[in-house]
């Protein structure tokens, strides 16, 4: 009966740590608050019943939304490609989920976009899963390199470059 508790304890506690990911509902709110706390708004686009979608969901961005240091360096949002859920994109406008998806061109899932708090584009999207042992370290580079590009918050200084 111990041994029973200790499982079912365990297992609770690892699926309370893994985090979700809210479907996106207003792009223009969320890339304001990521760019406050000086991470990049990623833009999680899936569509039902892909197994890579999952996977990259289950085995790399709930990882490390799970991990509060990771957490602190990126937002995540997700978009369903095929989903006439309403969402306002970071203009403002009201559109579709499936209608944003396609004005970006995204027809590949899973597909990660970096963004920045005006929409612009901060590092090349992610698109695919087709390296699996490679994708936490494409992931967690472009999340370097889009947080490199955004300003930090005001009373922080930006950081150095180096040069000469």
């Amino acid at each position: 009966m111990r041994m029973l508790f200790f499982i079912l304890a365990c297992s609770l506690s690892a699926s309370a740590a893994a985090q979700h990911i809210a479907p996106a509902s207003d792009l223009a709110r969320e890339a304001r608050a990521a760019q406050a706390a000086h991470a990049p708004l990623l833009v999680f686009y899936t569509q039902p019943d892909c197994s890579y979608c999952e996977r990259a969901r289950r085995d790399y961005l709930e990882p490390m939304l799970a991990d509060p240091a990771q957490r602190a360096r990126l937002r995540v949002v997700e978009v369903d490609i095929t989903s006439a859920a309403p969402l306002v994109d970071f203009a403002g406008h009201r559109t579709t989920q499936t209608a944003f998806a396609a004005s970006r061109h995204v027809r590949v899932v899973p597909t990660i976009a970096f963004f920045g708090a005006g929409g612009e584009l901060l590092a090349e999207p992610l698109v695919g899963l087709t390296l699996p042992d490679f994708y936490l370290t494409y992931l967690e580079r472009r999340v370097d390199q889009a947080r490199a590009l955004i300003s930090p918050p005001p009373g922080r200084a930006a950081p150095a470059t180096g040069g000469g």
